[in-house]
């Protein structure tokens, strides 16, 4: 087996896109799929970046396996999110607003992460209050943002912060206001001000649950 097909077996092994881990290894799809045709070699330092995502780069080299790497397959097939004593507010507007640090960790499937464009270090886990969002979020819910998708697209679920309240809502965008929209009928839509002086901020963007996402 060449040096590409074991780059190929890797990357694949840990549950990556070629465009994903080129960019993982601060490199283009391209030089990805030219390593791993054996078009080019690859240098050092794209080695070692594929080392940090857990690659075996001495297989990859050499074709022998680190005995180390074989015994941790969890490191191969998970990656860990943060977990935070946080309660956001999916009901009339009571939050509790716990340690800032996390308290646990959760495991992810690297596989279902790349599937999906995600990187473990771009999420957080808070939990659900009320139910203003249901049927679609259920209250004590663990709920999956993505920090870095801070765009807002009408009709979908973020988090955002106004002053020392969180809400987990629907947002749709009119004019220099926020409307952040419930689930429940029973809830009426909110308006938050986006003038510069008032405090709101995106946290990010809830990511609905699927089979496979929480272990």
């Amino acid at each position: 087996m060449t040096i590409g097909a074991r780059l190929k077996e890797e990357r694949e092994r840990l549950g990556y896109t070629q465009p994903v881990f080129a960019e993982l290894a601060g490199t283009t799809k391209k030089s990805q799929i030219d390593y791993e045709k054996d078009l080019t070699q690859p240098k050092a330092g794209y080695l070692a970046a594929i080392a940090e995502v857990g690659a075996d780069v001495g297989y990859i080299v050499t074709g022998n396996k680190s005995p180390q790497l074989q015994n941790s397959d969890f490191a191969y097939e998970f990656d860990l999110v943060n977990v935070y004593d946080v309660s956001v507010s999916a009901g009339d507007g009571a939050v509790c607003l716990g340690e800032t640090e996390p308290t646990s960790r959760l495991a992810f499937r690297k596989d279902w992460l790349a599937r999906h464009g995600l990187y473990a270090k771009d999420l957080v886990i808070v939990y659900a209050k009320g139910d203003s969002m249901e049927p679609t979020i259920h209250d004590k819910e663990p709920l999956l943002i993505n920090t870095i998708d801070k765009e807002l697209t009408d009709g979908f679920i973020y988090v955002v912060r106004n002053h020392e309240n969180f809400w987990v809502k629907r947002v749709q965008r009119q004019f220099n206001e926020l409307l952040l929209l419930s689930d429940n009928e029973k809830y009426l839509p909110m308006k938050l001000d986006l003038n510069e002086s008032t405090d709101v901020e995106i946290i990010g963007r809830w990511i609905p649950p699927s089979r496979g996402t929480f272990y």
